[in-house]
């Protein structure tokens, strides 16, 4: 009862979570069916995807990896959990396995070095693309063709960095 059951309210309160989780006990948990889970963070304030940034993912496309990685946005509305039936958005549609990264806490300007340290978890996911609306125009649509209802499943664990020996 400390803290909110909402899974997005609490990264408001990151350090003090992480402070009470490091002497909680949490032996006495509350049993669960794992299929019940929804995706473990379902309203994130902003979505930040890399696109093209290893060169085989970028040869599979005829393309050349850039020094600069594509950076776009994707909608909340994409965000399902990662058993849902996703609608399928017509036209020519793709998915690609993805690691994601969660932000705990505000990060503007941060080093290499200091990273880690505004990671609250990763989790996986699912990045579903309709090709043809992503690269209809002179500049490629990447967000709206990666953003359709329930194209981002994810989840159902999100783990915390000191989980994950590397």
């Amino acid at each position: 009862g400390r803290f909110s059951s909402d899974p997005q309210a609490i990264y408001g309160e990151w350090d003090e979570f992480t402070t009470w989780a490091r002497t909680a006990d949490l032996t006495a948990g509350v049993p669960f069916d794992h299929h019940d889970l929804l995706a473990p963070v379902p309203r994130p304030r902003q979505i930040f995807a890399v696109g093209l940034n290893y060169q085989e993912h970028a040869s599979e496309v005829g393309l050349v990896a850039s020094k600069v990685p594509i950076v776009f946005t994707k909608f909340v509305s994409s965000i399902t959990g990662p058993r849902a039936d996703v609608p399928h958005p017509g036209g020519d549609v793709d998915w690609e396995g993805e690691l994601v990264v969660v932000i705990g806490k505000t990060a503007r300007n941060v080093s290499e070095s200091d990273a880690w340290e505004h990671v609250a978890g990763l989790t996986v996911g699912q990045d579903i693309s309709e090709r043809i609306t992503q690269h209809e125009g002179a500049t490629p649509q990447f967000s709206l063709g990666k953003s359709f209802p329930g194209c981002s499943p994810m989840g159902p664990w999100r783990v915390t960095p000191d989980e994950v020996s590397d």
